[in-house]
């Protein structure tokens, strides 16, 4: 009943009492039965006339007048949206960011605003507000358009009612720092560090080697893999036989998680020296679920703090300071400027062929291309030979194709692409 008693009561049919509606109101009754069970039942679709319908029909009009619920403010939907937030659904350095970046800048003053009346004036304003603080355009904008408005991204997926300003919220064309490849003779000075480093055990004042740091940035710098994944190399995933490991996941903030885009689920070919480097990490009993990378606390390498021992020794050898990933830099810009094929490339880095290009680009050259492109500058500096095959120019046949010209002059894909940069084609496409 609507007050929330239970109560017998009969209803009358109106049917002639034969078997055949004897079974068909018995199918009925054990269809009511289980809408009871269910918690579904509605009196007033089944019996509109009967004999309780005006306590139903009563209760139904004090329902309606009752006043609508209010909108839920953001501060209030955040609580619920972010616990639902859980490992691995979310990458941890996903979720690190939605707390940090709700508790420190969105809820203070966004806390009470409904989800339903969020406007372009309100995101400007928050924007206005971060910028006159310490905060960086880059966090600014991951604050604004990647946590708040992942969040009313679920909000409108769940059904609820909000508005959605964010693409009306112009940005300036954000400053994209280009790579910072070291070069090969800081690489190796770098490496030669970690192999001589003696590093200091916790709760003791005795130092010694530790190998495995050495091996873990060598195979950085040898492999072009993301730190996150060469964390979470396991030794099953190993082959030193056939020279070649499985990226299967990674690892970072103490999370495990599946590579960060599909392409990057792949086996990486290994370097001889490499597979030198890492056979001393298989010890005699190992399991194949061991991790192959530890620290000096035989825990999982934790790249984050590593970070913090690659730039100490950048300092002690009076380098400017890079980050981690200088070292996929440095071997993805030293393949290509000895000439690596890109599809290879690709393959092994697990980043798309146009990614490289448009990142990399600049290392698509040969000693020989920026001596002939000096030469056009000032001739008079060249004392080289002649500078071999050339594409046609003025004069020449003009209906011959260029791609043919190129393909009958130009050994290989590599040296192609730096000819179609040459006569700016390349540029043309990229910008189209």
């Amino acid at each position: 009943m609507p007050e929330g008693r239970s109560r017998r009561c009969a209803e009358a049919t109106a049917l002639p009492d034969t078997p055949e509606n004897g079974r068909e109101l018995e199918r009925i009754a054990r269809q009511i039965a289980a809408e009871l069970r269910a918690g579904k039942f509605s009196y007033l679709e089944w019996f509109p006339n009967g004999n309780r319908a005006a306590e139903f029909l009563h209760s139904a009009s004090i329902v309606d007048a009752a006043p609508a619920p209010p909108p839920p403010t953001i501060g209030l939907y955040y609580a619920s949206w972010i616990a639902r937030k859980q490992l691995p659904d979310v990458r941890a350095s996903r979720l690190r960011d939605y707390r940090g970046h709700f508790t420190n800048y969105l809820l203070p003053p966004l806390r009470d605003v409904p989800l339903c009346e969020l406007t372009l004036e309100h995101l400007e304003d928050l924007r206005t507000a971060l910028r006159n603080r310490p905060v960086g355009e880059k966090t600014i904008r991951n604050v604004i358009g990647g946590s708040l408005r992942a969040m009313f991204r679920d909000a409108r997926t769940a059904g609820l009612t909000v508005a959605f300003p964010f693409p009306d919220l112009e940005w300036a064309r954000p400053i994209v720092p280009g790579p910072q490849p070291f070069t090969a003779e800081e690489r190796d000075r770098l490496l030669a560090y970690f192999s001589a480093k003696a590093w200091k055990v916790g709760g003791f004042n005795v130092r010694r080697l530790h190998y495995p740091y050495y091996a873990f940035l060598f195979t950085l710098f040898f492999t072009g893999m993301r730190p996150s994944e060469l964390a979470a190399l396991r030794i099953r995933c190993l082959n030193l036989t056939a020279g070649t490991l499985r990226v299967e996941r990674s690892r970072h903030l103490g999370s495990e998680a599946a590579p960060k885009t599909g392409a990057a689920r792949r086996t990486v070919r290994l370097p001889a020296r490499c597979t030198q480097v890492l056979a001393p990490l298989i010890q005699l009993k190992a399991q194949p679920n061991d991790y192959v990378f530890t620290n000096v606390h035989r825990e999982p390498i934790k790249p984050e703090n590593f970070y913090d021992l690659f730039r100490d020794a950048q300092r002690v050898l009076e380098m400017p300071l890079r980050d981690l990933y200088a070292t996929k830099d440095t071997y993805v810009s030293l393949a290509l400027t000895n000439g690596v094929n890109l599809r290879w490339l690709s393959e092994q880095t697990g980043v798309h062929e146009s990614t490289l290009l448009r990142h990399y680009g600049s290392f698509v050259h040969t000693t020989d291309t920026d001596q002939r492109e000096l030469a056009k500058i000032d001739p008079d500096s060249f004392s080289g030979g002649p500078f071999g095959h050339r594409l046609a120019t003025e004069g020449d046949d003009d209906n011959f194709p260029l791609w043919k010209q190129a393909s009958q002059t130009v050994p290989s894909w590599n040296q192609l692409l730096a000819w179609l940069r040459e006569m700016d084609l390349l540029r043309r496409a990229e910008a189209a």
